[in-house]
């Protein structure tokens, strides 16, 4: 760890004023190295206030660091942030297939410049207004995988973030868009890597990106009439916001097999009772949602009897108010 990112640390942590004394003494820095080093802190994007005679000050805003998100974690995680990346689960998946990453990680990124949703789309992630994070998954030979019950799952913690800290109840399109005012949000994204010999999952890529407020510029013409944020403009640190989900995530992943979370599920699920196509593959099933089984299934009632669909996306669904549809 460098000279600035020790006195990062020691600010935040210290969640107040630091005297430039007490900095010296702790990091055995002169007064000439702390100046350098809150300089290479602020071109970083950082955010430090400097006042005679109180020291140094560390105030929360869009950057994301470790040590911001730290301070906010219930338990060690290791983790990884990176400024701007392709994708954290395209990342996560190689240095999982390759065994670099071999105990659980959190990525998180500042933006994603090919950020991936379902059937292989891109996922708008531009900086300082969106949270996109992947929890890096090993797994060993003795574990057990439900899809279902994870994406599901994850989709329940995940709201639960977001209703401590934006005080907003979000709604679910099966299996893993996060829906607000009747735009989409955010989104879920579980990927599971096979290992070929025993034929079972050898790791997981569990990523959730979602748009906290509005982008400066606003959204793509492409996706402006169906996406939307939690805010028009962010107040809460979105290390926060990262180190929450963090926390809810790991609550949630300790025992989500048993299926304690899919009645959760159901309560905020949207479509209930609605005429849809699904697609799965490149085969569309017509028909009407009946509900979302014990494993995270939905299930439809169609014309030649119930289906029970673990994989796939709703491609039409209209909601009854003629709000949200997808």
């Amino acid at each position: 760890m460098n000279t600035a990112d020790k006195l990062l640390y020691l600010l935040i942590q210290a969640d107040g004023w630091v005297s430039g004394e007490l900095i010296a003494q702790s990091l055995g820095m002169t007064r000439t190295s702390i100046w350098k080093s809150v300089q290479k802190l602020e071109a970083q994007g950082h955010t430090i206030e400097s006042v005679r005679g109180q020291g140094y000050r560390y105030v929360e805003g869009a950057k994301i660091s470790v040590a911001g998100i730290e301070k906010y974690l219930k338990q060690h995680v290791n983790l990884e942030v990176f400024d701007t990346i392709d994708s954290t689960n395209i990342y996560a998946k190689e240095k999982l297939g390759s065994r670099e990453i071999n105990e659980t990680t959190v990525l998180v990124a500042e933006q994603q410049t090919g950020g991936v949703g379902r059937l292989g789309r891109q996922f708008f992630s531009p900086k300082d207004t969106g949270l996109y994070v992947t929890f890096a998954l090993p797994l060993d030979s003795h574990s057990a995988v439900n899809p279902g019950r994870l994406t599901t799952s994850t989709a329940v913690a995940t709201s639960k973030m977001v209703k401590e800290l934006f005080n907003i109840d979000l709604e679910f399109k099966w299996v893993n868009d996060l829906i607000y005012h009747n735009r989409k949000v955010g989104g879920i994204l579980t990927e599971g890597t096979i290992d070929i010999e025993s034929q079972q999952f050898s790791s997981l890529a569990v990523g959730v990106g979602m748009n906290l407020a509005v982008p400066a510029t606003g959204f793509p013409e492409t996706i402006s009439q169906k996406a939307g944020a939690l805010v028009d403009k962010l107040t809460v640190s979105r290390n926060q916001v990262v180190a929450t989900l963090i926390n809810y995530f790991f609550d949630m992943y300790a025992d989500y097999q048993d299926g304690r979370y899919i009645d959760q599920y159901r309560q905020r699920v949207v479509g209930i009772g609605q005429q849809v196509e699904v697609q799965r593959g490149q085969t569309h099933i017509n028909g009407v949602i009946k509900e979302i089984d014990e494993d995270g299934r939905l299930v439809v009632d169609t014309e030649t009897g119930l289906a029970y669909i673990n994989s796939g996306e709703i491609t039409k669904l209209m909601l009854p108010n003629n709000g949200y549809k997808g």
